[in-house]
């Protein structure tokens, strides 16, 4: 894994941190493990809503969080930040 791609997962867990409040037994291991499978379906093309429909079930399925916008804010900020 390159240092840039590593960077690049390791702001994603943060966008996902300061979005989700995730239950207490999820680490930083988990979030790495969902936003690697983010930006690589986002470096593949995946669409907004796609990556939306991702998220919400690891939201509400992995995490067993109440659903919420939050999946689309990450969504939203992940696809900025790989932009730049």
């Amino acid at each position: 894994m390159t240092d840039e791609r590593t960077n690049f997962i390791g702001k994603i867990v943060e966008i996902m941190r300061e979005s989700w409040d995730t239950p207490a037994d999820c680490n930083d291991g988990e979030l790495f493990t969902y936003a690697e499978v983010l930006f690589d379906r986002i470096e593949a093309g995946d669409a907004k809503d796609a990556l939306e429909r991702y998220l919400a079930g690891v939201q509400t399925g992995k995490l067993g969080m109440p659903d919420s916008l939050a999946h689309s804010e990450i969504a939203e900020r992940s696809l900025a930040l790989m932009r730049h």
